[in-house]
């Protein structure tokens, strides 16, 4: 083995993608740190604090695989106790010593073999492999409404939730009709709140059973191979489970007339209709209710409103028909640029190619990992990424045992690693033709890109796995750096 002393990894973030890259590194004995822009782990779940957020996967799925939780309170655990299980991982495995907190990297430039790094406070920092673990929900995205800087109440993203705003005794407005607008909208509809939500478009909901966990089953997951009997069933279930993302046929139209069916519980003809998406379900990422969203949009204190905004004024909110709503509080329920990946980041390969600019024209990558003309440069969850279709521990553990395969090369070597751009075009033509027949085409969604492609993972968690198996060094480009 080469002497790794003078090898370093510097790791941009530190939510769930960034802790376990930090994990994996502090096995392997290898030098890293770890940046983070806030001054706590967590990433998403530390940003989103917003009243009635759940997890929307089962909470054994998001559980980090060398440690598990037996005490999840709810089969879809609320998200204050999904950041305290982040917390407790970074404090057990003693993550925080390899973190720098409130450092932001504003730039990072691959010269004379390595990747020099900038943070916004002047710091500089240099390192051999540079893993951007930003995340995909990181920067959020504010509607572009004509007077939204002259409203005179408390106003804020769902992402950036203002506690000091009581919320009884005022009128509140949520502006969006995604995952945070709908779980946002039904905490404070059942709290008795005044709520009005605006909405472009209605989604397909999950009205989902969210039962607690008896402390029986905890006791009987801590039976030797009880609970990774049960983890493994878990992982069989959803693969197959959702298939029906992937290709048509009866499950997915079962699929289909079963969230139609969670509409009947509407009693008014006219909001029924209004609720009712004019799209194959799927297509967009699907909102999932624990309070049932249906019912609780017709409670006396809420209203939906899908007439168009025409421009925010400081009493509230005026409508395109003249129609003058006042609020109290807005809420921007209007979701993340979630094809930023690690920018606004400025990272700029060998030859002088900013990411801005090698993904002008399309947003590409190698497995959702790496990117040609970067080398040495790997991505956790980047484009093409299963956001959709394998679970986030599951689909980061194969990403991550991969580079750190990459990372024992180009340490053992001492070269720098970047694929190929002919095996770039390969993997995403191979995306590309995967895609027609499934549910991500059709309609508009975040998934999809510029050209209306979109850009995760279409294919079975186990072309997913199979993909992480091997090293393809015809694939890979090694370039020789000064030891």
């Amino acid at each position: 083995m080469a002497d790794n002393r003078n090898f370093r990894v510097v790791v941009v973030g530190a939510g769930v993608a960034g802790l376990f890259m930090a994990e994996k590194l502090k096995r392997a004995k290898i030098d890293f740190t770890v940046y983070e822009k806030a001054g706590e782990v967590g990433g998403t779940w530390r940003d989103n604090t917003y009243p009635g957020l759940f997890v929307d996967v089962l909470s054994r799925q998001y559980e980090f695989p060398f440690r598990p939780n037996y005490d999840w309170s709810r089969k879809y655990a609320p998200a204050p106790e999904i950041q305290t299980y982040i917390k407790k991982v970074a404090d057990e495995r003693r993550l925080r010593d390899f973190i720098r907190f409130n450092e932001e990297i504003a730039e990072a430039r691959f010269a004379d073999g390595r990747w020099h790094m900038r943070t916004v406070r002047g710091t500089e920092d240099v390192a051999d492999v540079f893993i951007a673990a930003t995340g995909f929900l990181s920067r959020p995205i504010y509607p572009d409404i004509e007077g939204r800087d002259s409203f005179a109440g408390p106003a804020f993203h769902s992402a950036r939730w203002d506690h000091d705003v009581p919320h009884k005794g005022k009128r509140w407005g949520v502006i969006g009709s995604g995952c945070s607008g709908i779980q946002i909208t039904e905490a404070l509809a059942w709290e008795g709140v005044e709520v009005t939500q605006f909405i472009r478009r209605a989604q397909w909901i999950h009205i989902r059973e969210n039962p607690w966990t008896s402390w029986l089953h905890r006791m009987w997951l801590r039976l030797p191979f009880a609970y990774r009997r049960e983890q493994r069933k878990l992982w069989q279930a959803i693969g197959v489970g959702d298939r029906w993302r992937l290709q048509p046929g009866p499950e997915r139209e079962a699929m289909q007339r079963q969230y139609a069916g969670y509409l009947d519980a509407i009693r008014d003809p006219e909001l029924k209709k209004m609720l009712t998406p004019q799209y194959h379900l799927g297509c967009t990422r699907i909102p999932k209710s624990d309070q049932n969203y249906y019912e609780a949009v017709q409670l006396p204190n809420v209203r939906v409103e899908n007439r168009r905004i025409a421009c925010i004024v400081p009493e509230g909110i005026e409508l395109a028909d003249g129609t003058m709503l006042p609020q109290d509080v807005l809420v921007y329920a209007t979701g993340f640029d979630t094809h930023a990946y690690m920018r606004p980041m400025r990272v700029i390969g060998p030859n002088g190619l900013s990411i801005d600019e090698a993904w002008k024209e399309r947003i590409h990558s190698y497995g959702g990992i790496a990117l040609p003309g970067f080398p040495n440069l790997y991505m956790l969850y980047g484009p093409f990424s299963p956001l959709n279709n394998v679970p986030v521990p599951l689909g980061l553990d194969q990403e991550i045992d991969y580079i750190m395969r990459l990372i024992a090369v180009a340490r053992d070597r001492r070269v720098a690693i970047a694929p190929t751009r002919e095996a770039t075009d390969r993997f995403v033509a191979r995306m590309d033709a995967a895609f027609p027949g499934t549910v991500w085409v059709g309609c508009k969604n975040w998934y999809s890109d510029q050209t209306g492609t979109p850009i995760l993972w279409p294919l079975p968690q186990d072309a997913h796995k199979a993909f992480f198996e091997n090293i393809v060094l015809e694939d890979l480009q090694l370039i020789p750096v000064a030891p």
